[in-house]
């Protein structure tokens, strides 16, 4: 199954640390960020990717690859002008071609039965599937689908239906639909090709699920994923804390509780980090306390 990542958006909410390392490779416990993604997918059986590019191009090139070390098959197309999630995906077409595929966000970590949506997205004979997850905060566009499992529409105009949740942003299909996105243009996948399908009656089918949903949109995100992720990792004992093997700590420095030390950062003898993420080549001064946000090269940023 061939996979693709969308990682040609330019992260402004997470500014300004997209503007010293492009969000889809922003460091997270030592793996780009969408190489979590990656990693989920490789899990339930993507065996090739494809990631479109569009900000630092040549950087997210560079990171990923180092990050895969030819462990899979992995390409890039690049886009001048952004295409949107409808335009990225269509201008893959031929090597989406093929067989049923999945895309994924960069941007973002998930954990859910992907398994379970392959199954039921082929048992339903459906075009697509999107996986949906429960949205109590109602942070996100409601998605409501209809009892037969079938998306009912979009956002505040959707007729009521009988689940309301949002999509995540994996989305399962098949071919056929790489023919409905409009050529030669952006375009969203949901409001210009998925709005118009589930309209006519396309087989666009819902795939309801529990899960974990990390959004790493804005730098509160950023450090709130990362210690999620770091709780996940270390089965939810605390505290906390994540140091690279090739970082640096001085005497009697303190790390954590809640605290991500990536590869090249130095904390200096005495200092405190803690709530707190270390970028490469940040350093932390002796006797200094770094909390709640990102240190990186440039300064530190709030979280």
């Amino acid at each position: 199954m061939k996979a693709m990542i969308l990682a040609a958006g330019l992260g402004t909410r997470l500014r300004p640390l997209s503007l010293e390392i492009p969000k889809p490779v922003i460091p997270v416990l030592g793996e780009p960020l969408c190489g979590h993604a990656m990693a989920f997918l490789r899990e339930h059986g993507a065996s090739s990717f494809l990631l479109n590019l569009h900000h630092v191009p040549e950087t997210v090139r560079e990171k990923v690859t180092a990050w895969t070390a030819g462990r899979f098959p992995v390409e890039f197309t690049h886009e001048p002008e952004i295409l949107g999630t409808g335009g990225g995906i269509g201008n893959a077409r031929e090597y989406l071609r093929g067989g049923t595929f999945v895309t994924a966000n960069s941007d973002a970590v998930a954990r859910f039965p992907l398994g379970g949506a392959l199954t039921l997205h082929r048992s339903n004979g459906a075009l697509a599937t999107l996986v949906l997850l429960p949205d109590p905060s109602r942070r996100y566009t409601p998605v409501r689908v209809r009892d037969d499992g079938r998306i009912a529409g979009f956002g505040g105009d959707a007729p009521a239906g009988a689940f309301e949740g949002f999509y995540t942003g994996y989305l399962i299909a098949e071919p056929d639909l790489l023919d409905r996105i409009p050529r030669d243009r952006p375009s969203c996948i949901v409001r210009d090709t998925l709005v118009p399908l589930v309209a006519t009656g396309a087989p666009v089918y819902a795939f309801i699920t529990e899960g974990t949903f990390l959004d790493f949109g804005t730098p509160a995100d950023y450090l709130r994923g990362t210690l999620a992720l770091l709780a996940e990792r270390e089965g939810g004992k605390g505290p906390h804390s994540y140091v690279h093997p090739r970082a640096s700590i001085g005497k009697g420095a303190t790390v954590g509780p809640d605290a991500a030390v990536e590869e090249g950062a130095a904390i200096g003898a005495g200092a405190t980090v803690r709530r707190a993420i270390l970028w490469p080549g940040a350093a932390v001064p002796p006797g200094t306390l770094v909390e709640n946000g990102i240190l990186t090269p440039r300064g530190f940023v709030p979280g």
